[in-house]
């Protein structure tokens, strides 16, 4: 089954961007403290201006970009946006002009972590009111560009066909994953979509017992929150484009909002501690606003006794290491 599945996914337009496979990276003093034994797999280790998750999955979506003529691509988030500044990177190294429209938010100025990278890898940038719909502006962009003879392409948030393509990237990673040995017990990441998408449709291919559970960093009424509902719709449509079937229901998509604290951006006193526990135990960092808050519940279910000591978890590190100096004052600024 993971042959045919590598074959399918072989099939679809690509661009190579990332460092893979990723490591797996087994954690002993943390399982010690913990209970389960738990491995992260390090897709904060993907390479491209500082790697995360989105660098994986820029590699079909842009793949699909350039193969329907694309010759620039527009997003739009918040100003520490992992996506913008992995898709400037990957814009830069295919020739792709890139355009950002980050959210004027509190984090937006200084220019730091995520936004400065953004920067300094020359996409173009225009900030927007943190009221407007990002997705309203990024499609009247793509209509002025195309006014102008040139070929937008939009990903993002409003942007179903990205997001779904985005799913497949992790459909690969979950493969990576059971190749490197007995299939875990649970998968841990944080997702507000595509990522978790990929990993449930990649457990349901191989036929894998994995229980997935997605730590949402966002909760409904933000502009790019999914339902349940949402991630298992664009699970079945990643199966699609593989020419698979899918039997992903609502119902079998765990996507947790308890661990956003005061909101998405805002470090929480639990994301925190997270990166104080995995750092001091296995020299692996984790960043304020995404992957910390993942971590947390990680470590809010297994204390609960939720994860059974003994059991195999694997936490996908989705990265977002460049928010650290963003947060700087967060992190530091503790009693």
């Amino acid at each position: 089954m993971i042959t045919m599945v590598r074959e399918r996914l072989a099939r679809l337009p690509r661009v190579r961007l990332a460092h893979l496979p990723t490591p797996l990276d087994a954690c002993p003093r943390l399982s010690a403290a913990e209970g389960p034994a738990i491995s992260v797999k390090r897709d904060d280790c993907t390479g491209l201006a500082f790697g995360g998750n989105k660098v994986r999955q820029h590699e079909y979506v842009l793949g699909d970009a350039i193969a329907q003529g694309a010759d620039c691509v527009i997003q739009g988030s918040a100003s520490q946006s992992n996506h913008s500044r992995q898709l400037a990177a990957a814009g830069a190294k295919l020739g792709l002009e890139v355009f950002l429209l980050p959210k004027r938010d509190a984090m937006s100025a200084p220019v730091q972590g995520n936004y400065l990278v953004s920067h300094l890898l020359g996409a173009t940038i225009t900030p927007i009111d943190p009221a407007e719909s990002t997705t309203r502006r990024k499609d009247e962009l793509a209509a002025r560009l195309r006014e102008q003879g040139r070929r937008p392409y939009v990903v993002g948030m409003g942007a179903t066909r990205s997001l779904t393509l985005a799913a497949l990237a992790y459909v690969e990673a979950l493969v990576e994953i059971a190749e490197a040995g007995e299939a875990p017990d649970w998968i841990f990441v944080t997702s507000q979509g595509s990522t978790q998408a990929g990993l449930q449709l990649g457990c349901e291919l191989l036929g894998l017992p994995t229980r997935v559970v997605g730590v949402n960093p966002m909760t409904a009424g933000h502009e790019a929150y999914l339902p349940p509902a949402g991630i298992a719709t664009l699970a079945r449509g990643a199966a699609d484009l593989l020419g698979l079937a899918s039997a992903i229901e609502p119902a079998d998509v765990v996507n947790l909002t308890g661990y956003v604290g005061e909101g998405y951006g805002v470090p929480s006193a639990e994301s925190l501690a997270a990166i104080d526990t995995l750092g001091a135990a296995e020299g692996i960092l984790l960043d304020p606003v995404y992957s910390g808050k993942g971590f947390a519940g990680l470590l809010d279910h297994c204390r609960r006794g939720l994860v059974a000591p003994g059991e195999r978890v694997v936490f996908v590190h989705t990265g977002g290491l460049p928010a650290l100096f963003g947060y700087a004052d967060a992190l530091t600024r503790r009693s």
